[in-house]
């Protein structure tokens, strides 16, 4: 049996744009007659649907779809559980061997939804509550993100959380880390909603892009997405920091 929420977080999508359909069209033709879009408020019939082929030039290949519920899917696959017990277990360690009481900033915004995530990976839970966990972490990842963006750097003073004499290693992660939050923020929080208002794959986020192989694809081709593109900004700010460094090296031999 459907779990109540789910089926009613499905209808308030569907009801954002009823003409999209449970799986996306194929990017090219099959029948002769694929079908894009249903009718305005969902309905199948013949007169009703809008046809691939009577589509704009280059529409078709955006057209999405809102796939059927599958509770399954809201467990986080492997690779994100590993890299959260990682993180979090080196969390407590930090907080627990700092000074007296340090072990109390469990509870500010950053480390609250590691253990929100934690709890997720870890934790028996029913799909109504893993859900609830879900739409609270999706806010206050906006908190995450000021503290990247203004770090107060003034208690670390233990192994591996000082900054380095010159700044660059804790620039270079500070603002990548900042350029990887705030692209998930917008893609997420913004492309996601007008993607469903008007049925548009905005940055292919309600299904994948073609790609070789089918790379990226299945459930999980978001994340799959997401680490693709902060690894290609990790490289890119590496480059510039580089470039930055030579670029530096070079002006000083010069006044030398």
């Amino acid at each position: 049996m459907a779990n109540p929420m789910l089926s009613l977080a499905g209808e308030l999508v569907k009801s954002i744009n009823s003409s999209l359909l449970a799986s996306p069209p194929p990017s090219t033709e099959q029948t002769g007659n694929d079908v894009c879009y249903l009718g305005p408020n969902g309905e199948d019939g013949i007169d009703h649907v809008v046809y691939c082929k009577d589509l704009p030039d280059g529409l078709r290949a955006m057209a999405i779809a809102i796939p059927k519920s599958n509770a399954t899917k809201l467990t986080p696959p492997l690779s994100i559980k590993v890299t959260t017990f990682i993180i979090y277990v080196c969390q407590l360690i930090y907080k627990l061997n700092g000074y007296p009481g340090k072990v109390l900033f469990m509870a500010m915004p950053c480390n609250v939804l590691w253990t929100m995530w934690f709890s997720l990976c870890f934790l028996p839970m029913s799909v109504q509550t893993m859900h609830i966990m879900y739409q609270l972490i999706v806010p206050y990842t906006s908190l995450a993100i000021v503290a990247v963006a203004t770090p107060d750097t003034s208690d670390l003073t233990m192994f591996m959380e000082e900054a380095s004499k010159d700044g660059l290693v804790l620039n270079f992660m500070k603002w990548w880390m900042l350029a990887c939050a705030y692209f998930a923020l917008f893609y997420f929080g913004v492309a996601v909603p007008l993607s469903l208002k008007y049925g548009i794959n905005l940055n292919y986020m309600l299904s994948p892009p073609p790609n070789p192989g089918d790379m990226v694809s299945g459930p999980n081709f978001r994340l799959q997405s997401t680490m693709c593109c902060s690894t290609a900004f990790f490289f890119v700010q590496f480059l510039a920091n580089v470039a930055e460094v030579f670029s530096k090296s070079v002006r000083k031999s010069k006044d030398a």
